[in-house]
């Protein structure tokens, strides 16, 4: 192969032709699996009564509520994916950074479209192997930090600021034997070259992931050399062994371990080494290899090097973006392919992306030309696992009686499912990839979104409703591999096609006929039909967030007053999870946050809709007072205030965007309705109202309307927001920030009075 041919970009081929190119985000290695390892498939920001405040904070932090002891900064950790999903080396920093668990904020800089992201509650859907690691160390912490990024859409956008990363990888060896039969060895050596003081914390000791039932570590040892040259090797003592640490998250079996090192005499400008063998005895596509590795645009790479030897008669597809290399020569039966990866540069990760397969460099490995060929082999695990039992045809046929319609029967077996199958994840051994029969599942009442997929498929075969599992990226990647590896599938939901429509039962606050964020428009593998699909595009009139608030001021500027809100969509899921949460918290816990995000102090109760009833229309009402805003009697302004309203569209004022970028960046449809009505003291008269606004530009649409009667003033302001897709670039994020301009504004006005 040519040198032209190995730097070739966006073609795909049979590996030895032309290898291809294309982006993922942190170096990562895991073996392929529907449910994320430990994988927050809903970690859930929760965001009191805000659900267009899914942007989050930190995307970290969400991550952090899950997993404690991980730190922010751990973004610039680096992982390598073994092929897909749950399960693979990557790097896992230490950390002793804790979050306050229940966390309820978010950044005003996190996106540059406030309600873009997906609002996720703890969920492990692990599909696959979790992360395993007798290469990278530091597994865990990238493998959280990219599902952090994957998950929550915050993804690497970069910065032109001055960005100084912490470490480097200042050389990689990774080598792979690979068997007939898919089973492979691998030996890896990397060297960290540590920068700065954080870099220290981060890179001081690191752990190897590796699943216990699949592959075994042959050997390991490390050392350090510190600035003046000298090296010292890491005692046996500092390697050793532990479980997995999954505290905090979803209720989770693994058989997932790690492997510790811990380095001596680290400081800035040392170098820690490490070097490991391990033997991977069993693959989770029987007979297939597959193998990911994705770099994170933090990182410098100084040299980067994989080389893999396999048998010539198993073809390697291949895709890629920025990475050179290829097949290199075919010498008694064997094929020896080599891949290398340098980048001097580094840029700061920041959020409100679409996910890494969009914009960072990666290597994708499979002996499967195609998702379609991969489908075949999924079916395999989920079709022996769905049984219709006596047990299981007699609840089918109980929960769908009187019904009359098709869909009526679907719903009611969904709602059963949502509401009675508690989610746990267990990935043991091949339990990462197949789910359990749908008896033991029903029996149990609990399991992870492939048991899910089993049961309800099993239900509606009882009642002659065919479905299929549809396998899905459930974070921020909008697409999939052009060949078959696993990478990005991290979640499966239900396909019923004869009404066209999709179900995730593993999300309790979604409605019959919704998905979460997450899921929608998204493309699927529909592993029963041997086809690709994709889920709903987002309407903007089916994710909608209407209010009307009521407030009265008194002669000394305080303010009694009430507020309805029916949400639908993508605004329900969030409300619903978030309210759900608060059941654990005081009511004057609940009020004083709300208030808070606006600066507002006072008291008052919520009622609402059962949020885990997903039968019922989802509407929040309440009562409050608030302190004194202004100054009363006497002459003055008063901005709008929002009491314990929502205030989605006042939110939008506080989060500054993101700097216009061409990155693509994730975005979302909806319609936001409100209405405020003030009524001022008999003492005060009214001097002025503001004008009002109108914003119309791409697909945004705004308005502002302040009328006065009296001593009554009414402000109506309606935003609808429909996007071509899920994933925005540079037009719509220019449109964006003019229109931000614009609300903030209008949010500035304010009514005259004296």
């Amino acid at each position: 192969m040519t040198q032209a041919q190995r730097k070739v970009r966006g073609t795909r081929t049979v590996l030895g032709v032309a290898p291809i190119v294309e982006p993922l985000a942190v170096v990562e290695k895991r073996e392929p699996g529907w449910d994320a390892g430990v994988h927050v498939q809903r970690v859930r920001q929760r965001l009191p009564m805000h659900p267009d405040a899914a942007p989050v904070r930190h995307a970290v932090d969400a991550i952090l509520q899950v997993h404690p002891k991980l730190r922010s900064d751990d973004l610039h950790g680096l992982a390598s994916n073994r092929g897909g999903l749950g399960a693979g080396r990557g790097v896992h920093l230490k950390s002793d950074r804790t979050v306050t668990p229940g966390y309820r904020g978010s950044d005003p800089s996190s996106s540059h479209e406030p309600g873009a992201h997906q609002s996720v509650k703890k969920r492990d859907c692990r599909v696959g192997n979790p992360p395993k690691a007798p290469l990278l160390p530091n597994r865990l912490t990238a493998w959280f930090v990219f599902l952090a990024l994957s998950l929550l859409g915050a993804s690497s956008v970069w910065a032109q600021s001055t960005f100084a990363p912490s470490v480097s990888v200042q050389r990689e060896r990774v080598s792979l034997v690979v068997n007939p039969d898919g089973t492979y060895s691998e030996s890896a050596e990397q060297s960290i070259r540590i920068r700065t003081a954080k870099g220290v914390e981060e890179y001081g000791s690191q752990e190897i992931g590796y699943i216990s039932s699949q592959e075994e570590i042959l050997t390991v040892e490390g050392w350090t050399v510190t600035p003046d040259g000298t090296r010292i090797p890491v005692l046996p003592a500092a390697i050793r062994d532990r479980d997995e640490d999954n505290s905090g998250g979803a209720a989770d079996f693994s058989d997932t371990r790690v492997r510790v090192i811990i380095f001596p005499r680290v400081s800035v400008g040392s170098v820690v080494t490490y070097k490991a063998t391990s033997r991977v005895h069993s693959v989770p596509y029987t007979g297939e290899f597959t193998r990911s590795f994705v770099f994170s645009p933090s990182m410098p790479y100084e040299d980067w090097e994989l080389r893999i030897v396999m048998p010539a008669s198993r073809p390697l597809f291949v895709e890629q973006r920025g990475i050179e290399g290829g097949l290199e020569k075919t010498v008694d039966g064997l094929s020896h392919y080599s891949f290398r990866y340098r980048r001097d540069r580094a840029e700061p990760v920041e959020r409100g992306s679409a996910g890494s397969l969009h914009h960072a460099d990666y290597l994708m490995l499979s002996t499967m030309p195609d998702m379609r060929a991969l489908g075949r082999i999924a079916r395999g695990f989920f079709e022996p696992n769905v049984e219709v039992t006596d047990e299981i045809r007699s609840l089918a046929q109980e929960l769908t009686a009187g019904t009359t319609t098709e869909r009526a029967k679907v719903r009611a077996l969904y709602h059963w499912v949502t509401k009675n199958i508690r989610y746990v994840s267990i990935s043991l051994g091949a339990g990462r990839l197949v789910p359990r029969p749908a008896s033991q599942v029903l029996h149990n009442r609990y399991g992870d979104c492939k048991d899910h997929v089993v049961l309800l498929e099993s239900l509606l075969r009882a009642v002659g409703i065919d479905s299929s599992p549809a396998l899905i990226n459930s974070g921020s990647e909008q697409r999939l591999s052009s060949i078959g590896a696993h990478y990005p599938i991290n979640h499966v939901i239900t396909y019923v096609p004869s009404l066209d429509l999709y179900l995730d039962s593993t999300d309790p606050f979604a409605p019959f006929g919704t998905l979460p964020l997450g899921d929608l428009d998204k493309p699927v593998l529909l592993t029963r039909l041997d086809r690709l699909g994709r889920t709903p595009p987002m309407k903007a009139e089916e994710h909608t967030a209407r209010t009307q608030v009521r407030m009265v001021i008194g002669s000394d500027g305080s303010i009694r007053g009430s507020a309805h809100t029916r949400n639908t969509g993508y605004f329900e899921n969030s409300s619903r999870s978030s309210r759900f949460d608060d059941a654990s918290r005081s009511m004057a816990d609940v009020v004083r946050s709300q208030l808070f995000r606006f600066n507002e102090t006072g008291a008052g109760t919520l009622r609402y809709t059962d949020p885990s009833d997903i039968t019922l229309p989802y509407d929040i009402t309440c009562e409050f007072t608030r302190e004194p805003l202004v100054n009363m009697p006497g002459r003055g302004a008063l901005a709008i205030p929002v009491g314990l309203a929502p205030g989605n569209i006042a939110y939008l004022g506080i989060i500054k965007p993101e700097p216009v970028s061409d990155h693509p960046t994730l975005c979302a449809s909806r319609v936001v309705q409100e209405r405020y009505v003030l009524t001022f003291p008999s003492n005060v008269a009214i001097e002025d109202i503001p004008k009002g606004t109108r914003f119309r530009q791409g697909g945004i649409d705004f308005e502002s309307r302040y009328t006065h009667s009296g001593r009554t003033v009414t402000v109506d302001r309606r935003l609808r927001v429909q996007r071509e897709s899920r994933v925005c670039g540079l037009k719509e994020s220019r449109e964006w920030l003019s229109f931000y301009r614009v609300i903030q504004r209008d949010l500035r006005s304010q009514i005259v009075y004296r």
